[in-house]
């Protein structure tokens, strides 16, 4: 999957984002001291790690495209490796249900952002030590390293919020009596968050924001301001939304980023087939998980804590995203039901039954592997959309002059101008049929 995906990056001709606020920040005439200190009052996207790594990126690599894919690449390619590990297949039997597992995490919409070319990607390096932890607690000789999990869990924490997930993960682990877990691996993962929660709390004069910024709802996108009007006096029923929105955008793929694109096609008649292989494939695997996960505690222990840690993510990740709802909140929703897709299909496999029974779920699988891989396949696709998104965003941009004249948002400018890549909606049709498009495409290109 990784060379697939990193064929794409190096053939495509790719462009930054436009990161203004990262970039930008990372090259200014700031000290060290003055960066620290905005960073830690900041009162939206706090997070200090991020604004101090990307200025030391920039120092090492400054705009070293090549450099920025590998390490995208990397954080991609060991996110895979620790879930391959976390599922430890043997036989069979589990190593189709962990490379449908992995199939799930690459094909879910919810894990696009994990190749947002950004020169460090927050939601990559931190989901990525929150994975770390889970398989750290299922490994014997971890033990005597617990107290690691302090600095973990406020390192994860200061890239990205969903850091926090370590806790209860820890908490989890502990109750369930994994290998490599006692209370004080609790304790210290706990501490983090204490430490976390001073330094937000305190040092930001803003505290958090509970303000719901544009976000979908029903069939259309709401403006933060229409939200604010709308729920004034009830602001649960939006939070209430947003977290049923960003749990079954991964548990049936609809709602996308709080619309019901699906239904909304459906009532007009039009529904492309990617989008039915997609809604069917995730509530045909959504219940193969919910029946099979009926009889988890006749599984092996590993199994159980897998299925546990699978269901923290899903949970949690999905009251993380009361605010608002967009399609990368749901990365660790995706990536936890990818555990429980990985212990449901392997008990599938391994249920002893009848020969029609056992003839019955080998087509049944095989059925659900033909769709995430094509599920998989698509995000090839979607890497060229994306690169070709960016390449118009900086033209536009360009065009109207809505840019900062900084030198450094000059040269990326410049760089994606005369970098251009490959005309996405020039692609064969069938294409748009078969995945997810960004664009329509071209009258000649039909």
């Amino acid at each position: 999957m990784t060379l697939a995906l990193g064929h794409a990056f190096r053939a495509v001709r790719w462009s930054f984002v436009d990161t203004s606020v990262n970039l930008s920040a990372a090259a200014d005439t700031r000290s060290w001291h003055e960066l620290v200190s905005d960073s830690l009052t900041k009162s939206v996207e706090y997070r200090p790690l991020l604004d101090v790594g990307t200025r030391v990126a920039y120092r090492i690599a400054g705009l070293s495209l090549g450099t920025y894919k590998i390490f995208v690449l990397l954080e991609f390619a060991l996110s895979l490796l620790i879930l391959a590990a976390l599922f430890h297949a043997s036989g069979w039997s589990r190593s189709v249900a962990s490379v449908i597992g992995l199939s799930v995490v690459v094909g879910l919409h919810t894990s696009g952002i994990l190749f947002l070319f950004v020169p460090l990607n927050a939601y990559a390096a931190s989901m990525l030590i929150v994975l770390a932890v889970a398989l750290l607690t299922l490994t014997p000789r971890f033990r005597p390293y617990e107290w690691t999990l302090l600095p973990l869990t406020l390192i994860a924490l200061l890239w990205l919020e969903i850091g926090v997930f370590i806790v209860p993960i820890a908490a989890v682990a502990w109750l369930m009596r994994a290998p490599a877990t006692t209370w004080r691996s609790v304790a210290f993962a706990s501490l983090g968050l204490v430490i976390y929660l001073i330094a937000r709390l305190g040092f930001s004069p803003g505290g958090v924001p509970f303000d719901s910024p544009e976000t979908g709802f029903g069939f259309s996108s709401i403006s933060a301001d229409d939200a604010a009007a709308m729920f004034a006096n009830m602001p649960w029923v939006l939070w209430l939304y947003n977290i049923g929105s960003t749990l079954l955008t991964v548990l049936a793929s609809e709602p996308r980023a709080g619309r019901f694109q699906f239904i909304e096609s459906l009532l007009r008649g039009d529904v492309p087939p990617w989008m039915w292989l997609h809604v069917l494939s995730s509530i045909v695997t959504t219940a193969v998980v919910g029946m099979t996960l009926l009889g988890i505690r006749s599984r092996p222990p590993r199994d159980r804590l897998l299925a546990a840690f699978g269901g923290v993510l899903v949970i949690g990740g999905s009251f993380l995203g009361f605010l608002y709802t967009r399609d990368r909140i749901g990365l660790p929703v995706g990536i936890g039901y990818a555990m429980l897709v990985y212990v449901a299909v392997s008990a599938l496999l391994e249920r002893p039954g009848k020969k029609w029974q056992t003839i019955t779920a080998g087509v049944l699988v095989a059925a659900l592997s033909i769709c995430w891989l094509l599920r998989t396949a698509e995000k090839y696709v979607a890497l060229r959309d994306m690169a070709w998104d960016y390449h118009l965003e900086w033209d536009r941009q360009a065009a109207a002059e809505a840019v900062a004249a900084s030198p450094i948002v000059a040269q990326m400018r410049q760089a994606a101008l005369t970098r251009v890549p490959a005309d996405a909606r020039r692609d064969p049709a069938w294409t748009y049929r078969v995945f997810e498009r960004r664009y329509e495409p071209l009258a000649e290109a039909r």
